[in-house]
């Protein structure tokens, strides 16, 4: 094993040197940057960050959407020694400076104005930060930023283009990477990675679910998340494959028909997308090809008639996600069990796994051939799980970080910062509690924080209820209340698509979604959703007793939601803190 990223980049480049590593879209055409290519580009970047006095332990911060600028910032920052601070773009101004300004960065390369902006709003707080690199054209009232130490992508790259790369040393132990955490329970921390950290978890994931040489991904998961940059870049990257990149998720369909990716990294709110979206346009057809559909359906795998129902049914759902997956791997979050069948059904193979960003990320994950729906696999080579007394998930490996990053030393910290919790035995705690079973699968049944314990002292999981509300045609997001209450309610955004077409088809009034959320017609209709498909499957202390229903989704921009699309819950239940307390005044 190489003991460093660039290392093993640099030495995959020279074996696949003319083959694609990466494909961006520009003017509605997709652009290849060959292996040969992209190393030049890295080096030629690691001088220039190398004339503006980037030197090893320095910190890199990128605030960029993916593009294969995002690739050359990385490799180009770890090749001088140098520590890369990814920052989520959908974190306010106030977010990133203050990670900004606990990271220390000394650099910080930004995409677009919008990002720009962001930042010059609180740029005089940020005296550590040198340079601002951004790769976009400064507009006319941007110009007064050059002041503030920003400088072109494109100037930079002609004022030192002659300029040397000159690699730097480096140990498998250094540190090669900050990510901080999303924040679902508090502010983000940053977890401290180092080149042995990834390139063992590369390895690792790489013999239970190995990527070929021909493998195409198609990236839209942000790269700022550590899901994304280990499985959707340097898995792809060191091992030959290549990657391109989507627009952005609402393109993401039209990119999926046009890249055609054999592996798609994602997460489960992207398969209930699709899971919906084909249903409607099963319901939306005519009798006789709903009766095909469900006749499809009930096919046994490896039967002549299933064969039948691949040809005339399933290869054009497939051809909806580019008709070429091999497999896709859903993490982040815990996907729905039927879901994961209903795509297994239909051709299409989605391995659910576990980790965190404190284990660089993978934990346990299922294989092409040794899969357990509803579980997040077996424990990945050379990683170490154990399960305590209290159902907590224990975990050793050469994919741990060693803490959370602090501009202090260790004895000087101070009580605020946070520390990551390991037993007397040297054991990450997880704070995720969950099971193995006799053939090694693991599941994980929630995070210990997040259990709901109610008044009358009965413990509830959300992600259980949760997903069984998610996985109702007529919801899109639902998030479950309860801890210290008499009972459980929700908070849930209806499918407004599915809601439209049922008025229509039972000729029912439509008005706005802030009137239909408080229809008694709407109320109705869910309430015997909640009494006749979703109550009978919980136990009586798990069932909903209470809803509101919400016009709008919950977002990222409004802070609901991780980089991944999980709940912040308590910035949720901060937003509608009237709408819970009225559920039980």
């Amino acid at each position: 094993m190489s003991s460093s990223i660039p290392e093993a980049f640099f030495e995959i480049a020279k074996k696949f040197s003319d083959r694609t590593a990466l494909s961006y879209k520009k003017e509605g055409v997709y652009f290849p940057i060959t292996y040969k290519e992209l190393a030049k580009k890295v080096e030629n970047f690691a001088g220039c960050l190398s004339a503006l006095g980037v030197n090893r332990g320095d910190k890199v911060a990128i605030l960029s959407e993916n593009r294969p600028e995002w690739v050359i910032c990385d490799l180009s920052t770890m090749a001088l020694g140098a520590v890369v601070v990814p920052l989520h773009t959908s974190f306010n101004p106030k977010a990133l400076c203050d990670i900004l300004d606990h990271s220390q960065a000394k650099v910080l390369i930004v995409s677009t104005s919008d990002f720009l902006n962001k930042i010059l709003l609180d740029r005089k707080r940020l005296r550590r930060l040198k340079k601002i690199i951004f790769l976009g054209s400064l507009t006319a009232s941007q110009k007064n930023a050059l002041k503030n130490g920003v400088v072109s992508w494109k100037a930079l790259l002609s004022q030192n283009q002659n300029n040397k790369f000159e690699k730097v040393s480096l140990n498998a132990s250094d540190c090669c990477s900050i990510i901080y955490t999303s924040g679902t329970t508090g502010k983000p921390k940053g977890v401290v990675l180092s080149h042995k950290n990834f390139l063992s978890n590369v390895e690792s994931v790489g013999k239970a679910v190995p990527v070929k040489e021909s493998d195409v991904f198609l990236s839209f998961l942000p790269l700022s998340h550590v899901f994304e940059r280990m499985a959707g870049y340097y898995m792809p990257l060191l091992n030959g494959a290549s990657i391109a990149y989507a627009e952005n998720m609402k393109q993401l369909s039209a990119n999926l028909k046009e890249v055609r990716p054999t592996i798609l990294v994602s997460v489960p709110r992207v398969f209930e997308k699709f899971h919906d979206a084909i249903w409607d346009k099963v319901n939306s057809g005519s009798k006789i090809q709903r009766k095909i559909f469900k006749w499809a359906l009930r096919r046994q795998k490896n039967t002549f008639s299933y064969k039948v129902a691949n040809f005339l049914v399933f290869r054009k759902i497939q051809g909806l996600l580019g008709g070429k997956l091999r497999l896709s791997v859903s993490g982040g979050a815990s996907l729905n069990e039927n879901i994961a069948k209903f795509f297994y059904k239909i051709g299409v193979l989605v391995l659910e796994g576990y980790g965190l960003t404190e284990t660089s990320p993978v934990v346990a994950v299922n294989r092409e051939n040794d899969f357990q729906f509803g579980t997040v696999g077996k424990i990945i080579p050379g990683v170490e799980v154990k399960i305590s007394d209290s159902k907590e998930i224990l975990i050793k490996g050469p994919n741990v970080s060693c803490g959370y990053f602090s501009a202090k030393p260790l004895a000087k910290q101070p009580e605020s910062e946070p520390k990551m919790s390991f037993d007397q035995e040297g054991w990450l705690c997880t704070g995720d509690l969950g099971f193995i079973d006799k053939q090694g699968f693991l599941t994980v049944i929630g995070r210990a924080k997040e259990m709901i314990v109610t008044s009358g002292g009965k413990n509830v999981w959300p992600e259980r209820v949760e997903s069984l509300l998610n996985n109702d045609r007529f919801i899109s997001q639902a998030i479950i209340i309860g801890n210290n209450r008499k009972f459980i309610s929700a908070l849930i955004v209806p499918d407004w698509q599915e809601v439209e077409i049922h008025f229509k088809k039972n000729n029912l009034p439509l008005q706005a979604h802030d009137k239909l959320a408080k229809s008694p017609l709407l109320l109705d209709i869910f309430q015997k959703r909640l009494d006749t498909k979703i109550n009978p499957e919980l136990h009586e202390f798990e069932q909903v007793k209470k809803f509101k229903l919400l016009p709008q989704e919950f977002s990222q921009e409004q802070e609901e939601l991780t980089a991944t699309l999980k709940f912040r819950r308590k910035t949720i239940e901060n937003h509608y803190k009237k709408s819970i307390e009225a559920m039980y005044g």
